[in-house]
This record gives C-alpha cells, structure tokens and sequence, in this order.
C-alpha cells in the first residue's frame, strides 16, 4: 500500500540521508548542483526530489509550516525507509549573541503542551540523535559557520506561540511578552514549528534525526537576515550538513 500523499514513492527510493525543509522552493535550491535528479512528489506542500551528491544517494522533501503537515511528511518518509532524517531550516534566535545568518543544531526542544499528544505525553523528551548532532555541528564548524547548539522551542503558532503581537486593528487582544523571558531564563535559545515533531517521531520509530537551522531573526532587536543572502548560507548549511553525515 503506498502513502496517502507521498504517492509515487516507493519503499526504497530515498537516500542515505533525507533533508526535510518547510518551504518547497527550497527543494530546488538545495538539489540545483545534485546529479541524477528525479522529482518524485509535487503535491500540495511536498516537493521530493532524489539524486546524487558527491557520488551518495540523498533526497529532500518538503513539509510546508508546522506541526501538521509535518508529521504527515515524516511518518510517510518513515514509510518509505527513510535511513536518517534532517531538517535544513530556519529559526528566530532569542539570544543576543545570536545573529542573522548564524546557525542553530538543537540537541533538544521544549515544545507546545499537547503537541503530538497523540503519540506522546508532554513529559516524553524531544531529542534529537546526539552522534548525528555531534557531526553536524563539527561539520558547520570546520567549513567556517557560526554555529551554536542548545535547546530550542518548538511552537503550534506562529504569532502567540512564539509571542509575536498581531497587528490586527480593534482587537484587545495581547501576547503575554512575559512567557518569551520566562523560557529565555530557562535556556531556549530559538524558536520555530518543527523540530520537536522530527525529535518525537525519530525517537518513537528508532530512525537518527536531527536539525541545522539558518537564523532569519533576531528577535533581541528584530533585525532580519537579507534574504539573498539567507537562500545562499541556506545551501551552504545543507552542503556542509550532508558532507558532515556522508
């Protein structure tokens, strides 16, 4: 039986690693230089593509924004036999030392109560494979990034979850801005809306995950990564990730 939305894949298509990234163009951007390519999927916010980097088989798909069309994409590359499973994103860094085009690997998320409930209760930790981790970050260290790793947040929403205040006339509505510090003073160092879906469902079905993601924003003083220049670091940190896992 094949997947519900990963249609044309079948078990055994994909490569020695799969990148996982949110906005589909980023697929194209990422396999531009890869050899062999075919396009297995194109359907609504999945874009899979496989081919050859540097002699290895490797794929990349797409799981368009947050945790639900997320988990869909995983547990369906999972399927497929997905070997070892990475995000390539982006993020907002909360600490000042962190700036726009630096790089984040989380060695672990906090995350929304109740996200992936179904699967998990809040008390199961989100952690991603600390060998696979260890050799993305050496790797983004020695190919000259900025790369700093600890425990990220991952949110439901894009807006209240991460304590952005929407700019919606007439409404009284308000982010309690105390929460943001609340985790601050409890180490989290960015957030985003994936990565603890990758961590909980890489744990759950023994398949080595983890992530390597851009910073977009500071939100210490909302300063934004130029986004030339973010699509550039974005191939260069899938680069330096699949040469450090390869």
């Amino acid at each position: 039986m094949s997947s519900e939305h990963l249609k044309n894949t079948n078990y055994g298509d994909l490569g020695e690693v799969t990148l996982i990234v949110g906005d589909p163009g980023r697929v194209e951007l990422i396999s531009e230089d890869w050899e062999n390519k075919k396009k297995l999927e194109d359907s609504r916010e999945f874009v899979l593509i496989k081919g050859k980097y540097k002699g290895h088989e490797v794929s990349v798909c797409s799981t368009g924004m947050g945790v639900g069309s997320t988990e869909i994409c995983i547990i369906e590359l999972i399927e497929n036999g997905a070997k070892q499973i990475i995000r390539c994103g982006g993020c907002g860094a909360w600490s000042e030392d962190i700036r726009p085009g630096d790089l984040i690997i989380n060695r672990a998320m906090a995350r929304t109560s109740g996200l992936l409930g179904e699967y998990v209760p809040d008390v199961y930790p989100a952690v991603a494979d600390p060998l696979l981790t260890a050799k993305i970050y050496n790797g983004a260290q020695k190919n000259g990034f900025n790369v700093y790793t600890g425990v990220g947040l991952t949110t439901e929403t894009y807006f209240f979850g991460q304590y952005r205040q929407p700019n919606i006339k007439g409404s009284s509505l308000k982010v309690d801005e105390k929460m943001m510090n609340y985790w601050i003073d409890r180490g989290v160092i960015n957030a985003e809306m994936e990565s603890a879906v990758l961590f909980l469902l890489g744990s759950i079905y023994n398949i080595p995950v983890a992530n390597c993601l851009v910073v977009h924003l500071s939100r210490s003083d909302y300063k934004w990564a130029d986004d030339k220049d973010y699509k550039v670091i974005h191939k260069k940190s899938a680069n330096s990730v699949l040469d450090s896992v390869l």
